[in-house]
């Protein structure tokens, strides 16, 4: 254990941390909004990157524009994708897709 550490430990809470001030009600206000905003972004970013995917985009491509792979696994998992189509063409073999070409 280092001196600091051992110097911090017998002092008070309240000699260590500052008293706390209230955060005006414009601030309050200004901060509720922002966390707003960074929430409606968020979601939609999950969208957008679900709606790509929906549209054919690989996870990879995705991926490439910094993000990373479970990430986009996740928001598109999140919003519906894959759907029950893509879900069952993913599913089936190559066997599958060659048989069905030739009929």
């Amino acid at each position: 254990m280092s001196h600091r550490l051992r110097r911090w430990k017998g002092m008070a809470a309240s000699a260590v941390m500052p008293d706390q001030r209230p955060v005006s009600d414009d601030d309050a206000a200004l901060i509720a909004a922002a966390k707003k905003a960074v929430e409606k972004a968020q979601r939609d970013l999950e969208l957008a990157v679900t709606r790509a995917l929906k549209n054919g985009a690989s996870t990879r491509s995705i991926a490439a524009l910094g993000f990373a792979t479970n990430t986009v696994l996740k928001y598109g998992h999140s919003h519906g994708w894959p759907t029950a189509a893509e879900r069952a063409k993913f599913n089936e073999s190559r066997w599958d897709r060659y048989r069905d070409s030739k009929d």
